[in-house]
């Protein structure tokens, strides 16, 4: 599960190979169980198997506290990456 953060939407969408995408509007972390948070669980919920919810409910608990495993350069913008497992 990847999460990328910087972009302008929020969004839950699959990748090239299928694997779970969390798009996550802004600059900086959200914070754990953040408001923001609400509209991932909605567009998750569509999207998301329940293992994969799992991993999603398992990833908001310590999303704030980790650091971007990667940067994009994206249309001028800095992307921040998270891989949750």
């Amino acid at each position: 599960m990847l999460f990328v953060q910087g972009t302008s939407v929020t969004a839950v969408v699959r990748g090239s190979i299928g694997e779970p995408v969390i798009l996550l509007p802004g600059e900086s972390r959200l914070a754990t169980l953040d408001p923001g948070w609400v509209d991932v669980l909605k567009a998750a919920n569509v999207v998301l198997n329940t293992t994969e919810l799992q991993c999603l409910w398992s990833a908001m608990l310590t999303f704030s506290t980790r650091r971007p495993d990667s940067y994009v350069v994206a249309e001028g913008g800095i992307l921040a990456v998270y891989r949750f497992r």
